[in-house]
């Protein structure tokens, strides 16, 4: 019969070498790229800086604030008292030019104060009016200070309070997502070196029945093995050549996830490019006690932090309710000083009724300002007593059961830590175990393979057995690779698990702009077995 054509056995690696398509990556560059592209990382970028700005929003109300007001207006009626009545017109006119500017400023103790300058000029008809025109000048000094309600806190800094700890709880989802991301893409990554290696498996395994099939020939030609030996080593070959064909559609597939998770975009070179991870599948014994995993978690994991920081939220608007509970004691005061001149216009006795210092022009108004000591002041107290809030004392007690609600919470995130940690720890133990079984499994179908050939080139076995143990062997070789794939798979859930996979990996997180970067190598604390 007709030989059928031999698959061309260049793995998808060879092909992509050939053609210049392949990149080169180890896991640290490949985890690093992906973080830099990946989605739900820049959606938490964006909420830091969403986050930032309600920060700086809840600092608005201690900004300070300047008014300025200008105005002009005249006002004429009829002469109907005797005191106000004009002398020279059956009606009385007032007009009146004005500028002011007040400055306000919120003060860290709940309290304020501000700061006032009036300017004026006013003209009249009236027959007894001392001065016309006249200008007036003014500046008031207001200071306000709470000494029960709003004291040691109130909205204003509560408010400030809980954006710094909604921006503490965004940075822990951030280093959460940026954690499981990593995880992600390692275990993704794995998977790749698992189903590469794997179709290097196969490929050994085509090749090792391929060998037989020749063999078999020979030993049909000098008439030592009967014609159904060829057919049974062209069977085996066409099946594994299946498996092989299957291997490399793994590949495929595996590595089209990996893409996915390192870009979004699909014009991006990563699309049009053949992975090729430098790492080996080499085993790196990872020894860590149940205690010390258990602690780490417990001090790192973000769950715990984000419901802590939330136990604060809660506590800030406790305390801002029990303030508002409170009475409303505020301590005022005031000072000012005010000036007044113009020309004197009416001496009916033709004695002075003014004093010098106050007759001329705007400019004399200015200096009476400060030199004539015509201050004004006052201090005193503002006391409002609630005499129930019932509105308060219910946001009181709805407060204590989300608190209680939150401890509760707290303790059964600990709990679920913990169990999460003795998971993972007991995984990697078992996948220790199965490592090194599998090693000895592998080893001896080796043994068993070269014991079996031996025994077929001398005439003592038979042609299916020597295929039985070349698909043994081949499967024992799976079975060790997928052993060492799920042990650093068991280490990465471990090392999640304790929140250390950024520091184990070399990252940090930078946060001026929250980009993870590429640290300088330190040790892993790993050692090789």
């Amino acid at each position: 019969s007709e030989e059928p054509p031999q698959r061309e056995l260049l793995s998808p690696i060879e092909r992509a070498e050939r053609d210049g398509t392949a990149l080169r990556i180890s896991l640290k560059e490949i985890t690093k790229l992906a973080l830099q592209n990946n989605l739900d990382i820049a959606i938490s970028d964006t909420n830091e800086v969403f986050y930032q700005q309600k920060l700086i929003q809840a600092f608005g109300p201690y900004d300070p604030a300047l008014s300025i007001g200008l105005g002009v207006g005249s006002s004429k009626s009829p002469n109907t008292n005797i005191a106000t009545a004009s002398s020279v017109s059956t009606f009385s006119q007032f007009d009146r030019a004005y500028w002011n500017v007040q400055f306000q400023q919120n003060i860290p103790t709940g309290g304020g104060f501000s700061y006032s300058y009036n300017t004026g000029r006013s003209d009249t008809n009236q027959a007894f009016a001392l001065f016309t025109p006249q200008y007036s000048v003014s500046q008031t000094l207001q200071f306000l200070q709470p000494l029960r309600r709003n004291f040691r806190t109130d909205q204003i800094r509560s408010s400030i309070t809980l954006a710094n700890l909604d921006l503490k709880i965004n940075d822990s989802q951030f280093r959460k997502n940026v954690t499981d991301t990593i995880a992600r893409i390692q275990a993704q990554h794995w998977d790749l070196v698992a189903a590469i290696r794997d179709y290097e498996i196969q490929r050994e395994s085509v090749k090792l029945a391929q060998t037989q099939l020749e063999n078999n020939k020979m030993k049909v030609k000098v008439g030592t093995l009967a014609t159904i030996g060829i057919t049974e080593a062209r069977a085996e070959v066409s099946a594994r050549e299946v498996e092989l064909i299957q291997a490399e559609e793994r590949i495929n597939t595996v590595e089209n996830n990996l893409r996915s998770l390192i870009s979004s975009d699909r014009n991006a070179d990563i699309w049009r490019q053949t992975i090729v991870p430098t790492d080996s599948v080499d085993f790196k014994e990872v020894q860590i006690s149940l205690d010390e995993a258990i602690n780490a978690a417990l001090g790192n994991r973000p769950e715990l932090e984000q419901v802590r920081t939330r136990v604060e939220q809660t506590d800030v608007n406790y305390r801002l309710g029990q303030n508002l509970k409170k009475w409303q004691v505020d301590f005022v005061a005031s000072i000012g000083t005010v000036g007044v001149a113009g020309p004197q216009t009416f001496d009916p006795d033709g004695q002075p009724r003014v004093a010098p210092d106050f007759v001329g022009g705007v400019g004399n108004a200015y200096r009476t300002l400060f030199s004539q000591g015509l201050t004004n002041w006052f201090v005193g107290f503002n006391v409002q007593i609630p005499l129930r809030n019932r509105t308060q004392e219910s946001q009181l007690a709805q407060l204590k059961v989300q608190k209680q609600q939150q401890l509760m919470s707290l303790k059964q995130i600990e709990q679920q830590i913990i169990v999460d940690v003795r998971n993972a720890v007991q995984s990697l133990e078992t996948n220790k175990k199965r490592v090194e079984t599998a090693r000895i499994a592998r080893e001896l179908a080796e043994q068993q393979l070269d014991g079996e050939t031996k025994r077929f080139q001398a005439g003592l076995s038979e042609n299916f057995r020597v295929l039985d143990r070349q698909r043994q062997l081949s499967q024992q070789q799976g079975v060790e690779l997928q052993t060492l794939i799920d042990y650093k798979k068991s280490a990465i859930d471990l090392q999640r698990a304790m929140y250390t996979l950024l520091e184990a990996n070399d990252f940090e997180i930078a946060k001026s702009s929250s980009q993870v970067t590429a640290a300088m190598p330190k040790p892993m604390g790993t050692k090789n077995p």
